[in-house]
């Protein structure tokens, strides 16, 4: 639909005169319109990946990379019930249900190279940007805009996906699942918006498995297809009861240990909340104490602003622009750790969408209103330069950042590091290099003054202290 409460302006509805059809075949326009897209994107992925690429041969990869790197490398070697010695003592089934591993584990039989995470990441990242394309062109077809404004409005959203230091961000710390499960739930969104219901089913379910996060993204799709309109709306209620029961199953079997549900453990004005049961504490204790959320949300109204200004604060106002969006956003401000709400990987649902938001309202706009093209043009000029200059200063820097954190001289000693290192050996090491040394099956980060058990008849400690406050000058 084009904005949240209005129903959505069919193939048959009368087109604006600025939206008259050119004599050319439109399904021919919208090919090109695709090819190009596609051609733009997928040449941002191989930047993306050589990216990557540089990061990891630098080393610059610390306890997230790690923890998925183990869990990877020891479900693609046969053991298929590995423990995460990296944040927590217990199977890396019950951290977060996070399923998805296992299948792509299998990527380990023919390529047992940790890069290749990077690489399926950098793959997420760049496919969530081409379903998003395909799903605003889509809707340019289905609104009938004429071909000059079609080409524009697909220029400036290729420079946002592009340009927007979402990605950037995104990609330059570590790996994780919310890049994954995002590239799902675009594809489920959009061919729920298409009337592909079955299908959407199908993306919905690889979704799920992503662990309890996603399902709170599935969650949100639901409230997009509610406010909709009545195509959708059974199909909204029914994600809503499945993503709920998936969490419900997750909280209920114990799998949900190092989801952080503590970090919201304040909402119901406790210290901690208790594994299988935390979900319905939690909640009851937002039902009894609403204040506590308003007031989280209140504080944390600047971050979200800062978030999502690259890509259109509008976009809210559209419904598939707002369900998954708000869900993140509330989910993530409600944390007691603040970092949520300002890392981008935690919020990489939400970039896409509002992205998708924003282009819905300013078409919707330009045809409902006479002049509704005035203010539509002046917004969309002014979010796209909001983007690109958003991005000279910072996703520039993060690349930057990333690539020469490590400087050569430390990259070869950690080379060298890796090299002297046996398989079999227990590693201890510095957090901000520790990703690369946990394709094993006991990998612990180094903390002073800390206890930690030894399994492994080699334990290999390796120290990086030019980017550790933690180890003294004088350690060896």
């Amino acid at each position: 639909s084009g904005v949240a409460l209005s129903p959505e302006v069919g193939p048959a509805s009368a087109p604006s005169p600025s939206s008259q059809v050119d004599p050319e075949s439109p399904n021919r326009r919208g090919f090109r319109l695709r090819v190009t897209g596609a051609v733009v994107l997928g040449v941002w992925f191989i930047g993306l990946g050589a990216y990557s690429t540089t990061i990891y041969h630098r080393g610059l990869l610390a306890e997230d990379f790690a923890t998925y790197n183990q869990a990877w490398t020891l479900i693609g070697q046969g053991h298929l019930n590995p423990y995460d010695t990296v944040f927590h003592s217990y199977s890396f089934l019950k951290s977060d249900f996070e399923l998805i591993i296992w299948p792509l584990a299998l990527i380990h039989l023919v390529f047992p190279q940790p890069i290749a995470l990077l690489w399926i990441q950098d793959l997420a990242v760049a496919g969530s940007g081409l379903v998003v394309y395909l799903w605003i062109v889509d809707y340019l077809e289905r609104r009938r805009l004429a071909w000059w404004p079609s080409v524009g409005v697909a220029t400036a959203v290729l420079a946002v996906l592009v340009a927007s230091p979402g990605a950037y961000q995104t990609l330059s710390f570590d790996f994780h699942l919310e890049p994954i499960s995002t590239f799902f739930v675009l594809l489920a969104g959009r061919d729920l918006w298409l009337g592909r219901h079955r299908r959407a089913w199908i993306w919905v379910g690889v979704v799920l498995l992503c662990g309890s996060f996603a399902a709170i993204t599935i969650v949100g799709l639901g409230v997009s297809a509610l406010l909709a309109g009545r195509a959708t709306r059974l199909q909204g209620v029914m994600l809503i009861v499945a993503a709920i029961a998936w969490l419900g199953l997750i909280s209920a079997v114990g799998a949900n240990l190092g989801s952080g549900i503590g970090l919201y453990a304040y909402l119901a004005g406790r210290s901690s909340l208790p594994g299988s049961g935390g979900i319905v504490v939690l909640a009851t204790g937002m039902v009894a104490h609403p204040t506590r959320v308003f007031h989280q949300i209140h504080a944390r109204l600047p971050n979200v602003y800062v978030l999502i200004k690259q890509v259109g604060v509008i976009g809210l106002a559209s419904a598939w622009g707002f369900g998954v969006p708000a869900v993140v956003i509330v989910t993530n401000a409600l944390s007691s750790n603040s970092g949520l709400i300002n890392q981008a990987f935690q919020n990489s649902a939400v970039f896409p969408f509002v992205l998708l938001g924003t282009v819905m309202v300013l078409v919707w706009l330009a045809q409902r209103f006479r002049y509704g093209w005035i203010p539509s043009a002046m917004i969309a000029v002014a979010v796209t330069v909001q983007a690109l200059s958003y991005g000279i200063p910072l996703a520039p820097a993060n690349v930057r950042w990333g690539i020469a954190q490590i400087e050569p001289g430390p990259a070869a000693q950690l080379r060298k590091a890796l090299a002297l290192t046996p398989p079999q050996a227990e590693t201890i090491t510095t957090i901000s290099i520790m990703g690369r040394f946990c394709s094993r099956t006991y990998c612990y980060w180094f903390y002073p003054n800390g206890t930690l058990p030894v399994h492994s008849h080699q334990v290999v400690f390796v120290f990086d202290p030019a980017n550790e406050s933690t180890i003294p000058p004088s350690s060896p």
